[in-house]
């Protein structure tokens, strides 16, 4: 595929704001793209934000990322949303909604675009017409020529509801070949199970990898029927953006490394990341 994207990244774009009003870029598929970019991948994301200072400020630190942003389309009616505190505690969140999830099905790009991975933020699949895209963008990646990747974010979707959560991400997880998530994810969707557990009961659903980051910046890795497990350097503290990690991994399979070395470097890339998210 000479020429082709490592990756599409599709989904969500948004500032996040913090407990002291600091901005930085938010929305799962943005941040995984930034991850990429500077990991020297070649990586576009396909999203929609509003035509405002948020939007402005959010498309200007992609850009010096040099993320690709030919499909990052603006919804002049629309504002870009704004995320408080989404890595706080769950009752402390709120997200003021705008253009990200207005993201068409004829949006994506045309299947002429070729990319070795197509990754999705699970986000996106909360609503439509965001929904239609998101699982339109991971069917299609197999016609392009590579694969299909879903951001779990069930710790994002709702919460308190594992069974509408599951209800929502069954479709996409019954298409995708892998599948990154969270601790925080498992519990939402499992309860108190085990890595080992969870990683199993995802692989049920359908993806032959599951990745499933620790607290600690740990990878559990599900390879078909076999699992991996990637310890942190505990000298190092915990991953601060819970971003970094999936996308490390994402990037390693896109450049054809075995699956239990990308989820190795990975943990690597995580605990060497020492903010968030890129500033605004």
């Amino acid at each position: 595929m000479s020429g082709a994207l490592d990756w599409l990244a599709v989904g969500d774009v948004a500032e996040e704001r913090g407990r002291d009003n600091s901005a930085i870029l938010g929305g799962g598929a943005a941040r995984l793209a930034a991850h990429a970019a500077a990991l020297r991948a070649r990586v576009s994301l396909v999203a929609k934000m509003g035509e405002d200072d948020a939007g402005r400020r959010v498309r200007d630190a992609l850009e010096r990322l040099k993320v690709d942003l030919r499909w990052l389309r603006s919804a002049p009616a629309m504002r870009t949303t704004v995320w408080h505190e989404p890595d706080g505690q769950p009752q402390r969140r709120r997200v003021e909604r705008g253009a990200d999830l207005a993201l068409r099905l004829d949006e994506i790009p045309p299947l002429s675009v070729a990319a070795a991975l197509t990754v999705v933020s699970g986000y996106s699949l909360s609503v439509e017409p965001a929904r239609s895209a998101a699982l339109g963008a991971l069917s299609s990646a197999r016609i392009r020529g590579g694969r299909a990747a879903l951001l779990l974010e069930a710790d994002l979707l709702w919460w308190t509801n594992a069974r509408m959560v599951r209800r929502v991400l069954e479709p996409a997880l019954a298409i995708v070949d892998s599948v990154a998530l969270q601790a925080a994810d498992a519990r939402v969707l499992f309860g108190s199970v085990n890595a080992r557990e969870a990683v199993r009961l995802v692989a049920a659903m359908g993806p032959r990898l599951v990745y499933l980051a620790e607290a600690d910046g740990s990878v559990v890795l599900r390879e078909g029927g076999r699992i991996h497990g990637c310890p942190a350097d505990r000298s190092e503290g915990a991953p601060r953006d819970r971003y970094a990690g999936a996308a490390a991994f994402w990037v390693g399979l896109a450049r054809r490394a075995p699956a239990r070395k990308a989820a190795s470097d990975s943990v690597r890339y995580a605990q060497s990341v020492r903010r968030a998210g890129p500033r605004l």
